[in-house]
């Protein structure tokens, strides 16, 4: 399937369980071409998806959040504007 992704960057949020909606989607955007910024709570589990995603061929950026906490969202927005 061509979703006309090929070359965008994805954010994906709750991306760390291994069996959880976040890497599907994950896997799936990295399959249509996107790089993708993978995060969750736990840095060890999304470290895992992001490397899935380059396993696939595509960047990945891992980054630990907990999006319930303002200042950790503007800091990951940071992070993924320079990176």
């Amino acid at each position: 399937m061509d979703l006309g992704l090929e070359g965008k960057v994805a954010l994906v949020t709750g991306a760390g369980s291994q069996i959880g909606f976040g890497r599907a989607i994950s896997l799936t955007l990295a399959r249509e071409g996107c790089d993708v910024i993978v995060n969750d709570i736990n840095l060890d589990d999304v470290q895992k998806t992001a490397a899935q995603v380059e396993a696939l061929g595509r960047k990945a950026l891992a980054i630990k959040v907990d999006v319930t906490k303002k200042a950790e969202v503007q800091e990951m927005v940071e992070k993924c504007t320079v990176s």
